[in-house]
C-alpha cells in the first residue's frame, strides 16, 4: 500500500513545485491549463501524472492525495483549480512557508478536536464547536503573508476540517480526533481511516494445542539439523496462554506479548539485529545453503507482523504499518472481535512455524 509520505518521482515533484511557487508568488492555486502546460514542455502528461499519485479513499469518502482537481473520468477541468492538501505541501522542499502552513493547520485541527468536547457539557443543546481561523493564527504566529495561504488550503483539508470560508470558521472533519503533532503522523491517520479495509486472509484454528506443537516441532528440527535448541522456554503460566482462547483485549495482548517474547528470544547466533527472528533468516541460508530462501523469507516477515501488533499496545496511533500487520494476520482493522483475532493470529503463526520447520527439514545435508 503507498503511502501519503512516499518519495514522488521526477514527474510529481515536478508537478508539485509548480503549483506550490505559483501559489506560494500569487495565493491562488494555479488553474488546470497552466499546469498542463509547463509539465508538457517538461515532457510530462499531466493528467497521467495527477492520477498517478497515491492516494486514499473511496467514492463514498472522496479521494485524497497530494493533489487534488474537479472533472470527470480522471481528467480536471481544463480551466479548474490544482490545489495542494497537506499531503502536497509536505512534499515542498526547501519551504520553510509550506511547512509552517502545515503546522498551523495541525493546530488548528487540534484546536476543532478539543472543542468538541463542548459536547459532554451540553447533552440537549447542540453547542457551538467552530473554531476561529484568525484565533489559531495568533496562536501559532503565523506570519500575515501565509494567512491566505493558510485559508485556502483549509479549504481542501476535509479529512481534517471543515473550513468555512466566509465566517473563516473550522470544525473537526472526516477524522473523529485529531491531536497529532507532527504531519507524517496526520497523513498516516488520514491513510488508515479513509483506506478501504481488504478482505482478511482467514485461516481456520480449532486445536488449541496446534501452535504449541508447531513451535515445538520447529524447535526439535532446528536442534537435529544444526545441533543446537532454537527455542527459549517461557514459564509454563506463560506458555500455556498460547493454547487458551482469550475473551477480551487485555488477554488478546497478554496471548501476543507471549508470543512475541517466543520469537524474539530465539536462540540464533549473533547480536544484529536485536530479535532472534531477525536474525533467523540469514542464519538459515548460511548454515543451509539449499534453504528455500524464499519460502523463509516470507514466513519470517510474516511473524514479524506480531510484533508491529503487539507494539501498536503501547503506540495505537494507525499508520501504514499497522493497518498491513493487520491484513498480515487476517485481522480486521481495528480488531473488535478479539476471540477470532486471537484464533487467527495463533493460526497464521501455526502456518509460518510450520514453512520454516519445512524449509530447515528440506535443506538439511
Amino acid at each position: 500500500m503507498s503511502s501519503l509520505t512516499d518519495p514522488l518521482d521526477e514527474a510529481q515533484q515536478r508537478l508539485v513545485d509548480i503549483v506550490w511557487s505559483t501559489f506560494a508568488e500569487h495565493g491562488k492555486f494555479p488553474a488546470f491549463f497552466y499546469v498542463e502546460y509547463l509539465m508538457r514542455r517538461d515532457g510530462h502528461d499531466a493528467v497521467a501524472v495527477l492520477n498517478s499519485f497515491p492516494s486514499v479513499g473511496t467514492v463514498l469518502t472522496h479521494r485524497y492525495r497530494a493533489v487534488g482537481w474537479w472533472g470527470a473520468d480522471h481528467n480536471p477541468d481544463r480551466e479548474g483549480p490544482i490545489p495542494l492538501t497537506m499531503a502536497g505541501l509536505y512534499h515542498v522542499h526547501d519551504a520553510p512557508k509550506a511547512m509552517k502552513i502545515n503546522d498551523t493547520l495541525l493546530a488548528f485541527m487540534r484546536e476543532c478536536s478539543r472543542a468538541q468536547e463542548a459536547i459532554l457539557r451540553s447533552p440537549f443543546t447542540l453547542p457551538t464547536v467552530a473554531v476561529s481561523l484568525d484565533k489559531c493564527v495568533k496562536m501559532t504566529g503565523l506570519a500575515p503573508g501565509c494567512v491566505e495561504l493558510l485559508a485556502e488550503v483549509a479549504k481542501h483539508e476535509w479529512p481534517g476540517i471543515r473550513y468555512s470560508e466566509g465566517s473563516r470558521v473550522g470544525q473537526l472533519g472526516w477524522l473523529d480526533q485529531v491531536e497529532f503533532s507532527t504531519v507524517e503522523e496526520y497523513l498516516a491517520a488520514v491513510g488508515a481511516a479513509l483506506s478501504p479495509p481488504e478482505p482478511p486472509a482467514k485461516l481456520s484454528y480449532r486445536e488449541p494445542r496446534a501452535l504449541l506443537r508447531a513451535i515445538n516441532f520447529l524447535d526439535v528440527t532446528y536442534e537435529l539439523v544444526l545441533g543446537r535448541p532454537l527455542v527459549t522456554r517461557p514459564p509454563m503460566d506463560r506458555s500455556s496462554l498460547l493454547a487458551l482462547d482469550v475473551e477480551d483485549e487485555a488477554e488478546f495482548q497478554a496471548g501476543l506479548v507471549v508470543l512475541t517474547d517466543i520469537l524474539r528470544d530465539f536462540n540464533v547466533p549473533g547480536g544484529t539485529p536485536a530479535s532472534g527472528l531477525g536474525r533467523l533468516e540469514s542464519h538459515l541460508v548460511t548454515q543451509l545453503p539449499a534453504i528455500d530462501q524464499a519460502a523463509v523469507q516470507q514466513a519470517v516477515q510474516s511473524l514479524d507482523q506480531i510484533r508491529i501488533l503487539r507494539n501498536s499496545a503501547v503506540h495505537p496511533k494507525p499508520s501504514p504499518r499497522l493497518l498491513a500487520a493487520h491484513q498480515a494476520l487476517g485481522l480486521a482493522f481495528p480488531v473488535r472481535d478479539f476471540t477470532a483475532a486471537w484464533d487467527s493470529v495463533r493460526a497464521h503463526t501455526e502456518r509460518e512455524l510450520d514453512r520454516i520447520q519445512e524449509a530447515i527439514q528440506g535443506a538439511r545435508p
